[in-house]
């Protein structure tokens, strides 16, 4: 009865004495390394074992000898037409009346299904990963190109004036811009420049000239209140690129006209820090969809959005020990959004945002940098 349920495992049951000599061979083991039980049985164990893994036999015996089990080592083995397979080993020692160890028991798995479809998977993540850059690549670089083809175009209707002067300067900036991120993105180099001083109000009206024809062509008017002037210090780019994604969106949401407020505030006490809103009188987000608006890759937009934006936002924001938050309502009298970024005066180092536990995910556009 043991021998019929040996002969009827799916899995190879092999016996082999100290000397590494098989001894015994079921119908399983012959399926799978393709050895006849007369071919196999009085022969080195070695004969299955890639030569480049004949030394993990010795290791192996020396613990058997010890009296050890191994269990679930995993391994590769070659068949008879010389094909190499991945197998999960359990190994026991066989002992006499005596209880000494006089040979050893193997039951070997083929587990090559299960290894290919790991390497298929770990594949297809890679692939996942490539779309995910390659999306953030074209979300952050459509920004600013979007920019330079509208004040290009406000350039050319103001017949060579200081202002159309003004504009091509603004559109050389930000096809700096671009250049940056392409080369951050694809790792050619890593942004090493010093956190500057900056003025959130000169910043903020230079983003908004940026996007001056799509707000005056959807009839938007800017409500500003910067209640603030006191300098922060931080990276120019990295606050362009969220300003920049909170306010493209709130465009993007008032395609009927409306209204947009910008407001800078101290948060009331802490001194060191401010808070900048943004309060737009668009469309809205669904209460559903509230939770996930950072999520990387969710859009409300259908194929007009990558779902990048905010979440990118959020990283940076983040990553300088600031926070960002998002409130809205649909389907009301007066429906909107409401984004309120609260960041510190100063730059926070990593070290210190690490200590104080904020999480940071560094986006995909600065992984490869």
């Amino acid at each position: 009865q043991l021998a019929a349920i040996i002969d009827s495992s799916d899995d190879a049951i092999v016996s082999k004495n100290l000397d590494g000599i098989i001894t015994s061979w079921n119908q399983a083991a012959s399926r799978i390394f393709g050895y006849a039980k007369e071919e196999i049985v009085g022969r080195s164990i070695l004969q299955l074992i890639p030569v480049p893994l004949h030394p993990e036999e010795d290791e192996i015996r020396r613990r058997l000898r010890e009296g050890e089990r191994i269990e679930h080592y995993e391994t590769k083995r070659q068949r008879k037409d010389g094909e190499i397979i991945d197998v999960s080993l359990t190994i026991s020692p066989i002992r006499n009346d005596a209880h000494e160890v006089v040979g050893t028991s193997k039951i070997a798995r083929d587990i090559s299904g299960r290894k290919s479809m790991e390497t298929l998977v770990i594949q297809a993540d890679k692939l996942a990963t490539m779309g995910r850059m390659a999306a953030t690549i074209a979300h952050e670089v459509n920004n600013p190109l979007a920019s330079v083809l509208n004040l290009i175009f406000l350039a050319r209707t103001n017949n060579g004036t200081p202002e159309a002067v003004e504009y091509l300067f603004t559109a050389e900036t930000e096809i700096g811009r671009v250049s940056h991120i392409a080369r951050q993105t694809l790792g050619y180099y890593r942004d090493l420049g010093a956190p500057v001083e900056l003025c959130l109000q000169d910043l903020i009206e230079e983003i908004l000239k940026v996007y001056k024809s799509r707000i005056m062509s959807r009839d938007i008017t800017i409500d500003r209140e910067f209640g603030v002037c006191k300098p922060i210090k931080a990276s120019k780019g990295e606050l362009v690129q969220v300003f920049s994604n909170v306010i493209a969106n709130a465009i993007d949401s008032m395609a009927s006209g409306g209204s947009l407020s910008i407001k800078t505030q101290r948060i009331s006490g802490d001194p060191e820090s401010l808070k900048i809103l943004f309060q737009d009188q668009g469309s809205g987000i669904s209460p559903a969809h509230l939770e996930r608006v950072f999520e990387p890759f969710f859009t409300t937009k259908g194929n007009l959005g990558t779902g990048i934006g905010l979440w990118v936002a959020k990283q940076l924001v983040e990553k300088r020990g600031g926070t960002i938050t998002l409130t809205s309502t649909n389907g009301l009298q007066k429906p909107g959004t409401c984004v309120t970024i609260s960041l510190p005066l100063i730059e926070v180092p990593i070290s210190l945002i690490d200590a104080i536990g904020a999480k940071i995910e560094v986006p995909i556009l600065q992984v490869f940098a």
